[in-house]
Order: C-alpha cells, then sequence, then structure tokens
C-alpha cells in the first residue's frame, strides 16, 4: 500500500530536527568531495567567485554603452564615440572572460562529479563487504542499501547545489551595491517576493524526501517484480505456469500507485509556484514604474540608468531565485544524502580482538562446540540448541539431517560468518572470537550449496578461490582436475579463458552439474586447512559423484573435513557421522555404528536405500 500523502504532510512540523541534522550533513559531503577531487575542490570556488562578478560588470559596460549612445545623439559625437568604443570593447572582454571561466567550471564539475559518483559506490561496496553475514538477513539492511545505492548521485547534487548557490550570492550582491544607489528600500522588496517561492520548495523537498523514504521497502518489491519479468533464472517458470502477465499487473499497479502520489504532490507544488511567481512579477512590475519615474523626474538618472537598474532588479530576483532554489536543492538533496550516511555508519558486530591470537598453523588438538546455541537475526527461536562435539585434526566428518535441521548453519558458525549467542567454538582451545575473523576465513575452502556462478573467465571462476593463483594456470588446472572440471572447460574454444555465462557477448553457459565442477575446483584450489563440502554432488549424475568420491581420501588428504549431504552413499565415506535434527545433535559414529544403533539415521539410510532395491 503507498504512503498516505495527507499522514506525510502531518508529520511536517515534527521533524524540525531531522532537517537541521540533513544539513549537518554537507561538511561531510565536502569532504567526500576533496577525497575525490583534491584538485577541483581547490579551483571550483576560485572560479565561482570570479564568475560570479562579471554579470554586473558586464551589466555597467553596456549601461555606459548607452550613455555614451546618449550623449553621441545629443551632438557629443567625440565623446559619446570614445565611451562607446572603449566599454563595448570592455563589455566584450569580460563576457569572453566568463564564457571561458563558465567553462573551465563545467569541466571542473563534470569531472568532480564523475569521481564523487565513483567514490560514493566505492564506499557503498567497501561498507557491504566489511559488514557481517547477519546484515543482509534483514529486509532492514536492503532498505538502507536500496536508499543508499539509489540516491548515491545526490552527492554530486549537493556539490553543484553549493557552487551554484555561492556563485548566485557573489552576482546578488554586486546588483545590489548598485540598487542601493537609486534606493536601499528596493533590496528588501525583492528579498521579500523571493521568499514564498522558496518556503514552498523547502516545504515539497521534504515531503518528496518523506515519502520516498517510507516507500522504499514497497519499490524493492515493485523492482523485485520487474527482476522476476526479466531474468533468465525466472524465464521458463513464467512461461510455463502463465505468471508474465500477473507479475506484470503487479508491477504495474505498484508502478500507478506511486505515479498517482507523485502527480498529487506535482500538481500542488505547481500551483502554488504560480501563485508565487504571480505575486513576485506583479511586485517587480510596479518597482520597474519606480525607475522610469525617476528616470524621468530626476535629471541625475540617465537613460543608461534605467537600464542599469531594470535590468538588475530583474537579475537580482532571478539569482535570488537561484539562491534559494539553490538552497531548497542543497537541503532536498542532504535529506536524501542523509540515507548514504545512515548505510555508512552501520558498523560490524564480528571485528578483530585488540590483540588477536594467532590461528593454529598447522592446527593440533581439533575444533570443539562447546555448548552451542543460535538463532538467526529477527527469528524468535533457535536454529540450534546447545551443540556439542569434537572434530579431530585431518578428521572427516559428515552433517546429516533434513532440511532446515542446521546442517549449513553449523558450517556458517565455523567459518564464523556468525558468532553462537551461546556457547562457544574453539581451535585448540582457542576461542574464535580471539582470533581475527579475515584470518580465520583463510583456513577454508568451502563450496555452499548456493555457490557463486562468476559470469567471468573459466580460470578466473576457478582462482576466486585463493587471488594469489588467478594467473597460475597449472595450479588451476590441476583443482580442476580433481573436481572434474578440466574436461568440460578444455572442450571450449578459448579453453580457461573462456567467458562462463551467456551475460556477456561469447560468454559461454555450463550445465548445473558442470558449474558444481568449477565451484569444487575454487574450493579445492585453496590452500586450507578445513574443507567445507556443502552439497559438492548435489548437481552431479551418479558417474560423476562416484568419480569424485572413489578419490575421496586423496582429494581431502592433509585436511580437517567437514562434508553437508542428503546422499547416504557419500556421507559412509566420513570417519564420523553426526546426525542432527530441529537443531539439536542427535547422533553420531561411523556409517556401520550408526547402522547397528537402529536410530534415526539407521532408519533415514533405509528409506534412501529402498529407492534403489
Amino acid at each position: 500500500m503507498v504512503a498516505d500523502t495527507a499522514n506525510v504532510k502531518k508529520q511536517f512540523k515534527e521533524r524540525i530536527s531531522e532537517r537541521l541534522i540533513a544539513l549537518g550533513h554537507i561538511p561531510r559531503v565536502i569532504r567526500l568531495a576533496w577525497e575525490s577531487y583534491p584538485v577541483g575542490s581547490i579551483a571550483i570556488p576560485i572560479a565561482t567567485l570570479v564568475a560570479g562578478s562579471l554579470p554586473a560588470g558586464y551589466l555597467f559596460c553596456i549601461k555606459k554603452v548607452i550613455d555614451g549612445v546618449t550623449v553621441w545623439v545629443r551632438g557629443d559625437a567625440a565623446t559619446g564615440r570614445q565611451t562607446v568604443v572603449l566599454f563595448l570593447a570592455l563589455a566584450f572582454v569580460t563576457r569572453l572572460v566568463e564564457q571561458g571561466i563558465n567553462a573551465l567550471l563545467q569541466f571542473f564539475n563534470w569531472r568532480l562529479q564523475q569521481l564523487i559518483r565513483w567514490r560514493v559506490q566505492e564506499k557503498i561496496a567497501q561498507r557491504a563487504n566489511t559488514l557481517d553475514q547477519s546484515f543482509f538477513d534483514t529486509p532492514a539492511f536492503y532498505d538502507k542499501l536500496e536508499r543508499a545505492r539509489s540516491e548515491a548521485f545526490r552527492t554530486q547534487a549537493v556539490i553543484t547545489a553549493i557552487t551554484r548557490g555561492g556563485r548566485e550570492v557573489i552576482t546578488v550582491c554586486t546588483y545590489v551595491s548598485m540598487l542601493a544607489l537609486l534606493a536601499w528600500w528596493i533590496i528588501p522588496c525583492l528579498l521579500i517576493i523571493t521568499i514564498p517561492g522558496w518556503l514552498l520548495r523547502f516545504k515539497y523537498g521534504w515531503l518528496r524526501w518523506r515519502i520516498s523514504f517510507i516507500r522504499i521497502p514497497e519499490e524493492r518489491l515493485m523492482y523485485y517484480y520487474f527482476q522476476l519479468m526479466t531474468s533468465k533464472e525466472a524465464a521458463k517458470e513464467l512461461r510455463l505456469f502463465g505468471l508474465a502477465d500477473h507479475l506484470a499487473k503487479l508491477w504495474r499497479n505498484a508502478f500507478r500507485g506511486f505515479m498517482k502520489q507523485d502527480m498529487q504532490i506535482a500538481a500542488q507544488a505547481n500551483g502554488a509556484d504560480f501563485v508565487a511567481s504571480a505575486f513576485r512579477t506583479a511586485t517587480l512590475v510596479g518597482l520597474y514604474a519606480y525607475v522610469i519615474y525617476r528616470t524621468v523626474t530626476d535629471a541625475r538618472v540617465t537613460i543608461g540608468d534605467l537600464f542599469l537598474y531594470t535590468q538588475a532588479m530583474e537579475r537580482t530576483l532571478e539569482s535570488m531565485g537561484y539562491v534559494f532554489d539553490s538552497i531548497s536543492e542543497l537541503y532536498e538533496n542532504t535529506l536524501f544524502v542523509s540515507n548514504l550516511f545512515e548505510y555508512l555508519k552501520q558498523e560490524p558486530q564480528i571485528t578483530p580482538p585488540e590483540k588477536p591470537a594467532l590461528v593454529p598453523s598447522p592446527i593440533r588438538h581439533g575444533i570443539r562446540f562447546e555448548g552451542v546455541s543460535f538463532r538467526y537475526p529477527g527469528c524468535p527461536e533457535n536454529v540450534l540448541h546447545d551443540v556439542s562435539f569434537e572434530i579431530g585434526v585431518g578428521e572427516k566428518i559428515a552433517l546429516v539431517g533434513e532440511n532446515g535441521a542446521g546442517k549449513t548453519t553449523l558450517v556458517k558458525l565455523l567459518s564464523r560468518l556468525y558468532d553462537p549467542q551461546e556457547g562457544r567454538i574453539t581451535v585448540d582451545g582457542i576461542d574464535l572470537r580471539q582470533i581475527d575473523p579475515k584470518e580465520w576465513f583463510r583456513q577454508f575452502g568451502i563450496i555452499f550449496q548456493d555457490f557463486v556462478k562468476y559470469w567471468v573467465t573459466a580460470r578466473e571462476n576457478v582462482g576466486f578461490g585463493q587471488l594469489e593463483y588467478v594467473n597460475d594456470l597449472p595450479r588451476i588446472r590441476a583443482a580442476g582436475d580433481k573436481s572434474g572440471a578440466t574436461d568440460c572447460i578444455e572442450r571450449l574454444d578459448k579453453s580457461w579463458d573462456t567467458v562462463l555465462g551467456r551475460f556477456f557477448t561469447e560468454g559461454h553457459e555450463l550445465s548445473v552439474g558442470e558449474w558444481q565442477k568449477v565451484a569444487l575446483a575454487r574450493a579445492f584450489l585453496r590452500e586450507a586447512q578445513v574443507l567445507v563440502l556443502d552439497e559438492p554432488t548435489a548437481s552431479l549424475d551418479a558417474k560423476q559423484e562416484y568419480e569424485i568420491f572413489k578419490r575421496f581420501n586423496e582429494l581431502t588428504q592433509g585436511k580437517t573435513t567437514i562434508l553437508v549431504s542428503h546422499r547416504f552413499s557419500t556421507v559412509r565415506m566420513a570417519d564420523r557421522i553426526f546426525v542432527i535434527e530441529r537443531g539439536r545433535l542427535i547422533e553420531s559414529g561411523s556409517h556401520d555404528e550408526l547402522v547397528s544403533l537402529g536410530g534415526i539415521y539407521a532408519d533415514l539410510f533405509d528409506r534412501q536405500a529402498s529407492a534403489y532395491r
């Protein structure tokens, strides 16, 4: 349901502190501009200062030209001609310099916009990479990420508003100094007739931001519909199940709701702006009449002065409008920029201790789970309950259980993507919380059930397992030999330099099983003490699975191995099998021991075996 515009309006008077906080982000944006483009950050204010003073100089030159023409017409040809030639030349030089500075400003601003845009995107990506896995389990995080990502361009708009506003302030000051010579009270009049329009922009700028903030979750849902309609993964089911029209309708209804709301605000804003503009025009006509009267009745006011003062009033009003527009834009954009800084201020919970313990290398005694309980963010119930076990050095452990039992969660805790709420996990007696997470990550070669298909070359797909070997083709090929990926990759036209997937031109799509072989090679490439294989053969056929697991001991030689699988033909190769049920460790032992026990494992094994009898 689209955010209620009327309710949002009621909050307007209650958000003064919110507005002041938003303006407080301006120094941070300026600092961001300095980090992105120091040269431009210096050159832009200097060029702006000069450019802001030139329009009034040009106007004064034209005023003198008109006065020169008047003198010339009245009979003093020599004086008039000299004045006209001199000030026409000065006007030409002034305009030429102004255009040159404007061209420089345009270049500097363009360069700054490009660099600050990339800087912001880099910061968004870097922050995402520093946050714990738990952040990616909550819709609130994705709302913040979407707000930051979609409004990243606002940082450029803040800088543009500052430079444009600064220039117009200087221009206004030069015009005002001219008008003060005619009548000081003209200045406050011009200021007063500009304020209503500015207040309206201020109000509706806040309103647009507030509505945008509230409806981000609904916009994400709308974009999700669009993603489904355009994704390769969903294309088959959408056609077979006839879902395309239904999703298009959902997307269209959401879009129309947003459009109706935006049009309502736009209509109100434009109507109010028209009234303010009419008041501004009426007042300006009155001021024109006063200048004409002074020109007719006061001999000291020349025809050139008439031109100068009327143009100065017109341009002062125009420049004041630009100043207030810049302030409104600055304010509105800082409101949106606050979304970026709200996202960037998120801090990971899993951080290195001040004095991290060294990772045992090699691990000598093993890994222990001691009374571990865990629940995912936002979940009221634990996924794991008081789990305790020990894994010996070089031991091969299999985790067995129904879907949702907690097998993959155990792997995530072991690799420290999460920390348990209760209990602890140790390696050689050292609590994992005492170890730098990045150093612990390096100890793992992992293939998850939902492994990533990287749309890059086959060599990079495997090399991402350990980046220092990404160009070491013999090592990559050896890892491919272990997983069975070498044969399917070297049949391709460009072999290991073939781009995988159909996302880019000349990309080659692999079958699901071939992708899994590539992911396995990525895990085998890594020089790790612990190897984790989460459903490593789920997409392989029986022959391929047999080829890998008849060499299971060879492939896992010297590594502590955790195997997660539903296939009992696979897990029986493990030294010990842990049976997980509803987050609890129910049984453990070798395949033969568990079958003899006649418990849950034996029952599951019999059921699966019966399908092949």
